[in-house]
């Protein structure tokens, strides 16, 4: 089982950049997930100001790390329209160290159903004029069959898009079983209640359904809910025990 990036889903401008990235220093397989929206990362707002100090800062240590910006409504909605709000235009252009984009994955946190349904021609021709990156869809009921099309537009001339399954649409709801991949060519991932008290079980779970890994690709795993502390932002500290769960897990299973 390849496992590509142990996601801690949430760092936002309540987090200490110094203390975070000297974790993620310690975790080659650690990824960050930021997420944005209109309301809480306008130009002014408090959320930009952090991110562009946290590429400051990574950028002035030589320090490169893994981070996936996790758009949401209403930004997301016009994103499946083929429209890019200009304070995400600016997110996405960021740099890193090597002058690669500082948001290698970008989640499309689209809940189709609920929201404006994507129109999957617009979106595709949109996805490639960011094809540096990767793409993240959340796999559900409500959208497999948005994702097969774009599976279909996307398998001859790009972007890779990667998976995330959470039928609990982001609410932390542990699924009964883990799901067998829909896709063989594509990036798996799982969320949903995911958490220090439990990641080892996950990534048993997981080892049971990938025991035929070599025919598919990587698998990731995200955990956000779980890593809050009481004033329900993320916690380093749990964050640091999620991470050595998981690195402890990785290092012991997998050879």
């Amino acid at each position: 089982m390849n496992i590509k990036f142990i996601t801690c889903s949430g760092v936002n401008e309540t987090t200490d950049i110094e203390a975070l990235a000297r974790l993620l220093a310690s975790y080659p397989y650690a990824e960050i997930g930021v997420q944005v929206n209109e309301k809480k990362c306008s130009f002014d707002s408090r959320r930009m100001y952090w991110i562009h100090s946290l590429v400051a800062y990574l950028n002035g240590h030589g320090q490169m790390i893994n981070a996936a910006l996790h758009v949401n409504p209403s930004w997301v909605e016009d994103f499946g329209q083929g429209i890019v709000a200009p304070e995400l235009q600016k997110l996405l252009y960021l740099r890193n160290v090597y002058g690669k984009p500082f948001f290698g994955r970008v989640q499309l946190n689209f809940k189709i159903g609920r929201d404006r349904t994507p129109d999957a021609y617009r979106l595709h021709n949109l996805m490639q004029l960011y094809g540096s990156r990767r793409f993240i869809f959340s796999y559900n009921e409500s959208n497999a069959d948005f994702i097969r099309l774009m599976s279909e537009l996307c398998s001859n001339v790009g972007p890779k898009f990667d998976l995330l399954y959470d039928d609990s649409h982001g609410e932390g709801i542990v699924p009964k079983t883990r799901k067998k991949p829909i896709f063989l060519d594509v990036c798996q991932g799982y969320a949903g209640g995911i958490g220090p008290d439990n990641v080892s079980d996950v990534l048993d779970q997981l080892a049971v359904v990938y025991a035929n890994s070599s025919l598919y690709e990587a698998i990731t795993i995200d955990a956000e809910g779980k890593l809050k502390g009481d004033n329900r932002h993320l916690d380093l500290d749990l964050c640091h025990q999620y991470l050595k769960i998981a690195h402890e897990w990785l290092v012991t299973h997998v050879h």
